[in-house]
């Protein structure tokens, strides 16, 4: 019965080998067992009692202080005090950083500034501008007329000289005449200044001239704030959320500036916000059912409620200059319902051009005879009060009836697309029809309108912008397959390059028998890729059905997250490489042995303090450059995990482990978003809404003056052009 039980239990085995193993384990003297690691540890602790009382002591201690911390309350004090001097958080950045950074952020704006100036339309129309002085608008008394001679009209809007105060001298009294920059300076005024006008009048512009004043007057002296533009096209409130709060996400957003940084240029008045474009809050669309009505009431109340966290913010830094930027009749429409900025101290309204200057600039430019026609049409005359549109008929009328502003930019915008002279930012014959132009810029319009920005960057581009369903729907599975094919075909790389090779050298010494060793080796590298393929192939669509259900449908529509700048910090490197790889090191030699544990300690070292060490740089402010420039470091950084995570894990576990390690921490680097950025673009040029070369388009639509660019950043020319481009293509797809 023995003989029988003993050779059921080991029926894995041969017969034959169960009887010799049991007789050798008969015959051979018995041999004390090893004891095990755990055992070892134990009787080392015996011999040493002082180990075990001191781990019995610390753990009844920590009971009890937890348990006492966590009845009174306490627990998460202790836990702070044991991180901040256990593990302490970096040092809060220094006065000098942040005049650094103050600095950085001049250059930037200044050169941001500059540019929009330059290629500006009202910058085109050389022509000064009458303004009001209308100090009600902020709740104050109107200021008398002086009887001062007034100034040069040159110096008041396209002419602006630099000419600050001059310490000592009295100030001159207010007036319509002043300088922008003396009058937002001006002791009455006390830098809170609002700038009204008509659609097209130039408030933007004039905005930009201050702040290109302003700035120039900060690279002379570290004392005078940084101006800094602000559309408030992208304003939104939250319950608990001041303007603040805004100012500092749209800077951490825009420009890369740390919450922390940008907070402190708040508090120590370093911040000016010139703040473009109240009136644009009213394009919140409404949902399905509301009546007109009832979508003005919303727009007029989100407008009210910015308004409030205005004054809030002047009220509570009585020491920070501010200007804000409204169109005249929504400014008016707030002020019937009892409502103005009345902590700003000033207001100017830009006046609309009268006859006189309006055939004066027909004259200077050589048409006066286009003067003699307009003069006769009260509907065309009245647009060319705005020299946006002044400058708009002197382009493009040719007699025709015109009595509108979307017939006049309707105007303007055939015009400009028939131009063919406007299309050499492609090789001749491949520029888009100027069909597909008024459609791409159209969608792009649309686009803006709906993400409430005037601002486009191509590597902002995101799947939400998808408007078909089944184009959302492919967005999410090919993400999914691309990925799965990747990792499938990394995987036949690995395992079917030593299959293929083996076959291959088989196959291939068989056929090249009594031929030379090279032919066979040949054909042993043929069979290893058709190898290669084959197993990357299966493998891949295999992963791709479980990763397509565990991932393509977790991201769904998500935002691309960019990783644009990689930064890499020693000291944390070194600090977190060295506890992690000590702690590994030792619970391995532990378990195993003391030179596995080593080995695993090093490797958890290297692993842990290259991860932690490799961070996005945040320490400096971000000037997009280039074009897509977000996808382009996205893909080097991508690109640089992989193959330091590859390397590593290479080493350790073989060549299959590194590249899949290599691969999910590169996308996690970067090349997720670069990815995803493709297929969207791809998606995005299938459905005829946006051309497959972003860059070059944008290019082609600059030449045709509908985008102007800043680095990498692009806008439409003028609101009101922006605007008619979506009406355009909104009509279309009705």
């Amino acid at each position: 019965m023995l003989w029988a039980s003993m050779t059921i239990s080991m029926a894995n085995y041969d017969v034959n080998q169960a009887l010799f193993l049991l007789w050798v384990l008969a015959e051979s003297p018995t041999a004390e067992a090893e004891p095990s690691k755990v055992e070892q540890a134990l009787t080392y602790m015996n011999s040493n009692p002082y180990i075990g009382w001191g781990i019995a002591i610390f753990a009844v201690v920590a009971m009890a202080t937890a348990a006492i911390a966590g009845w009174t309350g306490n627990l998460g004090k202790i836990i702070e005090f044991v991180k901040t001097y256990l593990w302490p958080s970096q040092p809060a950045i220094t006065d000098e950083q942040c005049q650094a950074q103050l600095k950085q952020l001049d250059k930037v704006v200044l050169k941001e500034v500059t540019t929009r100036l330059s290629q500006s339309l009202h910058y085109k129309v050389q022509m000064d501008i009458d303004r009001e002085l209308q100090m009600k608008r902020v709740g104050r008394p109107e200021v008398a007329a002086s009887s001062s001679p007034s100034e040069a009209s040159s110096s008041r809007l396209t002419h602006r000289d630099f000419n600050p105060f001059e310490s000592g001298n009295s100030p001159e009294p207010v007036r319509d005449e002043l300088p922008t920059l003396k009058l937002f300076q001006h002791p009455d005024i006390k830098g809170r200044l609002l700038i009204l006008g008509e659609p097209g009048a130039g408030k933007t512009t004039e905005l930009l001239s201050l702040a290109q004043d302003l700035l120039q007057q900060a690279q002379q002296s570290d004392e005078h704030p940084i101006p800094v533009i602000f559309e408030l096209s992208a304003w939104s409130t939250e319950p608990g959320k001041t303007l603040d709060d805004w100012l500092i996400a749209q800077l951490k957003d825009r420009y890369n500036v740390q919450p922390e940084v940008a907070k402190h240029w708040i508090e120590h008045h370093q911040l000016l916000p010139l703040l473009d474009g109240l009136d644009e809050l009213r394009r919140m669309d409404g949902t399905d059912g509301d009546t007109p009505e009832e979508l003005d009431k919303q727009r007029q109340y989100q407008q009210i409620q910015c308004l409030h966290d205005i004054n809030t913010y002047l009220d509570l830094h009585p020491q920070t200059s501010l200007a804000v930027c409204c169109r005249r009749q929504e400014y008016e429409a707030l002020e019937q319902q009892g409502e103005a900025l009345r902590q700003l101290n000033g207001a100017i309204y830009l006046k609309s051009l009268d006859d006189d200057q309006i055939a004066a600039y027909f004259q200077k430019a050589g048409f006066p005879h286009r003067w003699a026609a307009l003069k006769d049409q009260p509907e065309l005359l009245e647009l060319a009060r705005s020299p946006l549109f002044l400058l708009m008929l002197l382009m493009v009328y040719q007699g025709q009836t015109i009595t509108a502003k979307s017939a006049l930019l309707d105007a303007y915008i055939t015009q400009q697309l028939d131009n063919s002279n406007n299309r050499d930012a492609y090789p001749p014959g491949q520029a888009p029809t100027s069909e597909q132009t008024d459609r791409y810029l159209g969608w792009l319009a649309v686009k803006l309108k709906e993400q409430e920005t005037t601002e486009f960057l191509i590597e902002r581009l995101q799947p939400s912008w998808l408007d078909r369903k089944r184009d959302r729907w492919l967005y999410r599975w090919l993400f999914a397959l691309i990925v799965a094919l990747l990792v499938g075909l990394l995987f036949g790389l690995s395992g079917g390059l030593s299959v293929g090779l083996i076959v291959g050298l088989i196959v291939g010494l068989l056929v090249g028998l009594g031929g030379a060793l090279g032919g066979a080796l040949i054909v042993g590298l043929l069979v290893s890729l058709i190898v290669n393929l084959l197993v990357g192939l299966l493998v891949g669509l295999l992963f791709s059905l479980l990763f397509s259900l565990l991932v393509g449908l977790h991201f769904g529509l998500a935002d691309i997250k960019l990783a644009e700048k990689l930064a890499f910090s020693f000291k944390k490197a070194i600090q977190n490489g060295l506890f992690y790889g000590l702690l590994s090191g030792l619970l391995s030699g532990l378990l195993s042995d003391l030179l596995f544990g080593l080995i695993v300690g090093l490797f958890v070292g290297l692993l842990v303090g290259l991860l932690v060490g490799l961070s996005v740089s945040e320490s400096k402010i971000e000037e997009k450059k280039a074009p897509n420039q977000g996808i382009y470091y996205s893909l080097r950084s991508g690109l640089i995990v992989f193959l330091i995570v590859s390397l590593l894990f290479g080493l350790s576990d073989g060549l299959l482990s590194g590249l899949l390690s290599g691969l999910l921490f590169g996308l996690i680097g970067g090349l997720q978003a670069v990815i995803q950025h493709l297929i969207l673009r791809f998606l995005l040029h299938r459905s005829g809404v946006a051309p497959w070369n972003y860059a070059r388009f944008l290019e082609h639509a600059e030449n045709h003056r509908f985008i102007q660019r800043v680095g990498g950043r692009y806008r439409f020319v003028h609101d009101l052009l922006r605007t008619r481009f979506a009406e355009r293509y909104q009509s279309l797809e009705q």
